[in-house]
């Protein structure tokens, strides 16, 4: 039996970007016969309980205990699927990852090229890239992670032949959803945060205060109120029945909870975007350029991807996909009116009626 850890990228978006590469493994490795293996996933958030509840492979916690762990009884292969500083302690018998040169610390045994965030750094083949490209409109960033699936000794054409994703992929169990709605009303849930509010990352975010008038306009025009998340308390938010600010008050498993009662979400390109769109709720992503495209929802006929260089009104007038329950589902990414970004990865959509 070889024990074979992943251990998931160290950001709530990323972490979930990399699912849909895991899927296809178990798919591959449930239809051709392989040499015996244990998989565990190892996740640096609190957020295993959900990612368990996706049946998968078993999860667990990245932390100081599992550091520890690693080297009183080693893996026999460790995948690390991002970079970071903060796999640093973590031992296996040979360990997978990109060797970056900025990351002088941070070493593995046998690079993965195809960790690789641009097409151009990535050995993964043409014509797998374009399969998931044309067929699901996975990101860059999820796609890159298939490069797993080679490592294993599966082919292109067993992946292209064996893989499936559409709308009833990545669901939890309802097992998992057995709490009580946090509030009974009808609400949106917003986070003005991005790149947990780094100043170097601030050309990531919309202005708080067209955040704070788009919230007013949803409950004017259509009685819906407004919950805001995210980390820190500022700015303050006016004290009004219709906004609640849980800011700093939830866990990441209560956010969870929170979204899956939502209507929908708000926010610029963070984690809380790519956790409702894994729910399956619509939602309104705001971003720094169209670059972002590589990081963009699983899902992204449920996602309006706007650019925060639009003017609010623009980005009000996606206000009708958020609300509507008779929009097509459609593959492909969907954009804001008047935006004139093209995104040469994915399909035409169909638009809301």
């Amino acid at each position: 039996m070889t024990r074979i850890h992943f251990i998931l990228p160290n950001r709530i978006g990323d972490s979930i970007l990399a699912l849909p590469s895991l899927l296809c493994l178990k798919q591959l490795l449930h239809n051709h016969k392989q040499d015996p293996v244990e998989i565990t996933v190892f996740s640096h958030f609190p957020l295993n309980r959900f990612f368990q509840a996706l049946n998968l492979f078993e999860f667990r916690n990245f932390d100081f205990f599992s550091k520890v762990m690693s080297w009183v009884h080693p893996p026999d292969k460790a995948y690390f699927l991002s970079t970071t500083s903060k796999n640093i302690g973590y031992q296996a018998k040979t360990r997978y990852g990109l060797r970056l040169p900025n990351k002088k610390h941070v070493h593995y045994d046998i690079n993965l090229p195809y960790l690789g965030m641009s097409p151009l750094d990535s050995e993964l083949p043409d014509d797998l890239v374009s399969f998931l490209q044309s067929n699901f409109s996975l990101p860059m960033y999820s796609i890159k992670h298939f490069g797993i699936c080679l490592e294993f000794g599966f082919s292109v054409e067993q992946i292209i032949n064996e893989f499936r994703f559409d709308s009833s992929s990545l669901l939890a169990t309802n097992q998992y959803f057995t709490n009580d709605p946090l509030f009974t009303s009808e609400y949106m849930v917003f986070c003005m945060e991005a790149a947990y509010n780094k100043n170097r990352a601030a050309y990531r975010r919309w202005n708080e205060e067209n955040f704070l008038a788009f919230a007013e306009k949803l409950y004017l025009h259509y009685g819906i109120e407004s919950i805001f998340i995210g980390l820190q308390n500022h700015p303050q938010i006016m004290q009004k029945s219709y906004f609640k600010d849980m800011r700093g008050k939830l866990t990441l498993d209560q956010i969870v909870q929170l979204l899956s009662h939502s209507r929908g979400y708000i926010g610029n390109d963070t984690g809380p975007l790519h956790l409702a769109n894994l729910l399956r709720k619509k939602s309104i992503g705001i971003y720094a350029s169209d670059g972002a495209i590589a990081y963009r929802p699983l899902f992204p006929e449920l996602n309006r991807a706007c650019l925060n260089t639009q003017t609010p009104e623009e980005i009000y007038s996606c206000t009708e996909f958020l609300i509507a329950d008779d929009c097509p589902p459609a593959r492909g990414k969907q954009s804001c009116p008047n935006q004139n970004t093209p995104d040469p990865t994915c399909i035409p959509s169909t638009p809301c009626r």
